[in-house]
């Protein structure tokens, strides 16, 4: 089926990531699968050229059209429990999360990437490995073989996750941050900007530095 009416769920940050890869996959690689018919924001008329169709509260009414598929873009590095607190609040049927990979992108054949996964340019994402629902994997990012990645994430530019690493639910791994084989994310936790992870990051917390410690607990209200 082509040209399906694909709605993104929030602003010009991820959401617009989004947006640009659709139009990418369209131009460059004639994939018309997916046509982006707007997006969802509540505080913007318009997001990247795009109309601003409602905000998160008209989620049930949109839903009432079965042409429309979404696409969840909010993620709030440090708010991480308020994140996933929007995402239950707008209960959106998985069967309605589009996939979107762009092209250049190397995903194993033995892969699995569930509903409403995001997977950027030039990334890599290795045998074995499973991507959680509506999981962010942003530009040139690589994740090793085995390794499970827990549903809401966001692996950033650059960032790199060995193999048999396990991530945790809404959590984080920050721009050219690298997680050591092995070695395990909690729910709701950061791997800081550059961060070198080479031991467990626990539920709620934020490690950073070259090797990775514990600066500070994410905002929890």
């Amino acid at each position: 089926m082509k040209n399906k009416k694909l709605i993104i769920i929030g602003g010009e940050g991820n959401a617009g990531i989004m947006a640009a890869c659709v139009e990418d996959n369209r131009k460059r690689f004639g994939d018309d699968e997916w046509k982006v018919e707007g997006f969802i924001n509540d505080y913007e008329k318009t997001v990247c050229g795009y109309s601003v169709l409602g905000g998160l509260k008209d989620i049930p009414i949109l839903l009432q059209n079965p042409e429309y598929y979404f696409m969840w873009g909010i993620h709030m590095i440090g708010r991480n429990i308020f994140t996933e607190k929007l995402f239950r609040q707008a209960n959106i049927p998985e069967s309605r999360f589009a996939k979107i990979v762009h092209h250049s992108a190397f995903v194993s054949d033995n892969c699995e990437l569930d509903a409403g996964v995001f997977v950027m340019a030039n990334s890599y994402i290795g045998p074995n490995t499973k991507i959680g629902k509506c999981t962010m994997i942003m530009a040139n990012s690589s994740i090793g073989h085995n390794t499970k990645i827990a549903p809401l994430c966001h692996l950033a530019l650059g960032s790199i996750t060995g193999s048999y690493v396990s991530v945790g639910l809404c959590s984080d791994i920050c721009m050219g941050a690298r997680v050591i084989e092995k070695n395990n994310v909690g729910n709701f936790a950061i791997a800081a900007a550059s961060a070198l992870v080479r031991h467990n990051i626990p539920d709620y917390e934020i490690h950073a530095g070259i090797p990775a410690k514990f600066l500070k607990r994410i905002r929890e209200d």
